[in-house]
């Protein structure tokens, strides 16, 4: 009885488990309704980017299963089978009912415009079924396939989307090249921001129940900036219209809270979907990449400050700019050693020159011979020494002078700032409109100069007088872009004061412009880029609005004013000033010597009596010498006046002269006396 019982436990699990065996291999055997040609045409069609696909199968697999096996021995690619890998971008669901297939389209990321889906009923499928709500497939590409009929669902740029029957497989939705939007409007976000928009006239419009600032752009004038042109072209291309709304807030583009959460600027319109579209020379950052989508950039750009330039300056020390001050400490080194020797030898060799055992007279003579100014006779026993001497000091003034004529005769000017090194060593400031940047965009972080850029940062907004002082005493430094070789402001309210800036040689950065785009635009949007920089035309209308739109003084700006300009100045008393320094310094030194011997020979006179006895000496003396020559020219008349012979007259005037020669160096000698005792 338990043998019966057992045995009949058993054909009730057995049979229903064969029973499903035998389906399945019916079902495995069975012919599709979809035949391979067609099934191929349906999965080239369906996923054209995608590089692998997610597959979801209903419960009651065995209604399927021949379309699954179909499916994986035609499918090309890898595939992974009820399990999503956001990197598979393509997914395919098949069931026997919409119902199933709802719920599995619940769980695909259809906010993604590369997303691509694959829906095959296997079963009929009437127009109330929940599988048309375009609602479920977000920005996606689908279409959906059933034994009632084909659908496919319009194209993502388009509103409202919605599904339409196709006849045939071959026209399902699959690749696209120029799309037409059919005048769709775009909601669009930029702000005035030469030279990429100089849109600025607005007007008030509701969009979508809120009061909104709209640009007019009803001119030409106000339609122009390159990235604006860039935009129209895009406009015309993919025929679209649209309405571009002002930026509202002290943010452009925003500034990110935490990892998941974005404040302002048109990063935050374009991640809550407020716009379509964004432009304004928005960086393409990892920052901004890891919250929205950014478009193939159109050019790269390298970010610079503008600095002071270089002011003349007349030097009082300009006379000592010819040798740097090594080579003067050199000389100065070479003097004292050079007069150290000779003060030895002089004291240890009898035969040397005694002027030189006072060391104050050898450095004097020294330096006096060195700059060619000193040529006393005796130089006994030192002539090779001092003609080195000589020699060397010919040379230094050749040098020294050459150097000085071309330095005095043109302008002087300070030194450049051209590093961020110098930048940081001149103690300039720098600062933008708006909130404090995100360094990481703006400055390399891991450099030792450009990392403390961040502590000389100061705002602009809200303190422009006290930015306008600090551009007058030369403290601030003015930050902005480079597009080729021309640098514009990050913003307009410094164009009027870059006259008297020049461009900094070392850039702080670069970064790629692009435009911020709704996932469901990015590869129209790319598409139409690519073409725009392949074909020229980005460049033709940078080119074009620089060339009419730039000033004089942003073109300036990249011009050195502090080099030989071929006009020679006439000097004046600054730049020779260590010249009369030094020649007040030695007469003033001379004078007072001078004093001081006057005042040691006077004893207890006073300096007056002293002048009055040197000036009583000095006219004997001058009356002597008057009637020595007052009897040499009377005896030279007598001498005349007679007939004499000549003989007799050359004898005389030879006594006559060798007398007047004595009487004068006795008289010399006896004034030369009494100076000495005074």
């Amino acid at each position: 009885m338990k043998m019966h019982s057992v045995f009949g436990v058993l054909l009730l699990i057995i049979i229903p488990v064969l029973t499903d065996k035998i389906n399945i291999m019916k079902n495995s055997k069975m012919e599709s309704w979809i035949s391979t040609e067609n099934f191929t045409t349906i999965i080239k069609k369906s996923f054209f980017y995608a590089k692998c696909c997610n597959i979801f199968l209903s419960e009651s697999i065995y209604d399927v299963d021949t379309l699954f096996h179909q499916f994986i021995n035609i499918y090309p690619r890898e595939y992974v089978l009820h399990k999503i890998i956001y990197d598979c971008r393509g997914y395919f669901l098949l069931g026997p009912t919409d119902e199933e297939i709802e719920k599995a389209i619940r769980v695909v990321p259809s906010s993604l415009s590369t997303t691509e889906i694959l829906v095959i009923i296997n079963g009929e499928l009437k127009n109330t079924s929940k599988l048309f709500n375009v609602s479920l497939f977000g920005n996606s590409n689908a279409n959906i396939v059933s034994r009632s009929g084909i659908w496919t669902l319009s194209e993502n740029y388009l509103k409202p989307r919605f599904f339409f029957k196709v006849h045939s497989y071959e026209e399902l939705m699959s690749e696209f090249n120029i799309i037409d939007m059919k005048g769709r409007e775009l909601q669009v976000c930029t702000f005035y921001q030469p030279p990429f928009s100089y849109l600025n006239k607005t007007i008030k419009k509701i969009i979508d129940g809120v009061e909104e600032d709209v640009f007019l752009a009803d001119s030409d004038k106000e339609k122009d900036g390159i990235e604006m042109k860039i935009f129209l072209v895009m406009a015309e291309k993919l025929n679209f219209t649209w309405t571009i709304r002002k930026l509202k807030g002290k943010y452009r583009y925003g500034r990110r809270i935490n990892s998941s959460y974005w404040d302002g600027g048109v990063i935050q319109l374009v991640l809550e979907k407020k716009v379509d579209l964004a432009f304004g020379n928005v960086r393409l950052t990892p920052n901004h990449y890891e919250f929205v989508n950014m478009s193939t950039p159109w050019i790269q750009m390298l970010t610079k400050f503008l600095v002071p330039r270089p002011q003349p300056i007349t030097n009082f020390w300009a006379v000592m700019r010819p040798f740097s001050m090594d080579c003067w400490i050199l000389v100065l080194i070479m003097i004292i050693a050079k007069s150290m020797y000779m003060y030895i030898r002089a004291r240890v060799d009898p035969k040397f020159p005694k002027r030189f055992r006072s060391f104050f007279c050898t450095i004097t003579e020294l330096i006096g011979r060195l700059v060619g100014t000193w040529v006393p006779r005796n130089i006994a026993n030192a002539r090779f020494e001092l003609h080195l001497w000589q020699t060397a000091g010919f040379l230094l003034v050749t040098a020294y002078c050459s150097s000085l004529a071309a330095r005095l005769t043109n302008s002087e000017y300070e030194d450049r700032i051209d590093t961020i090194r110098q930048f940081l060593e001149a103690n300039l400031l720098w600062g933008h409109e708006g909130p404090v940047p995100y360094w990481p965009d703006y400055v390399d972080v891991d450099d030792i100069y450009a990392s403390q850029l961040s502590s000389r940062y100061t705002p602009v907004k809200g303190q422009e007088a006290y930015i306008h002082t600090l551009i007058e005493q030369r403290k601030f430094a003015i930050y902005g872009f480079v597009i080729d070789s021309i640098f514009f402001p990050e913003d307009d309210i410094f164009k009027e004061h870059i006259k008297n800036y020049r461009l900094m040689k070392q850039s702080t950065g670069n970064y790629y412009s692009s435009f911020v785009i709704q996932s469901w635009l990015l590869q129209h949007i790319d598409m139409v880029m690519l073409w725009l920089r392949e074909s020229g035309i980005a460049l033709f209308h940078l080119n074009n609005v620089m060339h009419r739109r730039i000033s004089f003084n942003l073109r300036e700006v990249v011009k050195e004013h502090d080099g030989f300009d071929g006009i020679y100045k006439r000097l004046g008393l600054t730049p020779l000033g260590v010249g009369f320094l030094t020649l007040i310094v030695g007469l003033l030194a001379s004078t007072i010597r001078f004093f001081y011997e006057l005042k040691q020979a006077s004893n207890s006179r006073s300096i007056r009596e002293v002048f009055r006895d040197i000036q009583k000496k000095r006219k004997m003396y001058k009356s002597s010498i008057y009637k020595k020559n007052y009897h040499k020219e009377a005896e030279s008349i007598d001498h005349n006046s007679s007939n004499k012979n000549f003989d007799s007259f050359v004898i005389k005037s030879v006594n006559h002269t060798t007398n007047t020669e004595s009487t004068q160096k006795y008289n010399d000698k006896i004034f030369h006396n009494n100076l000495g005792n005074i």
